[in-house]
């Protein structure tokens, strides 16, 4: 049932991203440990999680994990994240948002931002626009 909610979430996140960037947004299917859990965004690597709640323990460790998946390919971390009966919250590096960066503004949970989906997709086609990126 885990399995199944978490695949469920990846589903509707992709959909809320593809409808906010206009971006070819779909959940990765087959998924190792280290992946992105949606494909079709460009610059960032996606952690998607849905839970029955989510305590700031829980967000801080989930942002690890984006972080840790997102080191690797040189990608920004996003985390989207939904309580059940809840909205979609977004949290994203605060270093996105600074002139002057330095590559830590972006690791620890204390240098990031939550938000609605709408302001991370915002700042996302923002990025990717000054960077080239469609």
């Amino acid at each position: 049932m885990s399995r199944t909610k978490g695949q469920t979430g990846e589903r509707e996140a992709a959909a809320l991203i593809r409808d906010l960037t206009g971006w070819d947004v779909r959940r990765r299917v087959r998924q190792h440990d280290g992946d992105s859990d949606l494909e079709g965004v460009p610059g960032w690597s996606v952690e998607i999680k849905r839970h029955a709640s989510a305590s700031r323990g829980d967000i801080a460790a989930w942002w690890a994990q984006a972080v840790a998946q997102a080191r690797p390919a040189g990608l920004l971390p996003v985390l989207l994240y939904r309580r059940d009966r809840d909205q979609w919250r977004a949290v994203w590096p605060v270093g996105v948002h600074l002139a002057l960066q330095e590559r830590d503004y972006w690791t620890g949970y204390e240098w990031t931002v939550e938000g609605t989906p709408d302001a991370w997709a915002a700042v996302a086609r923002e990025i990717n626009t000054t960077r080239g990126n469609p």
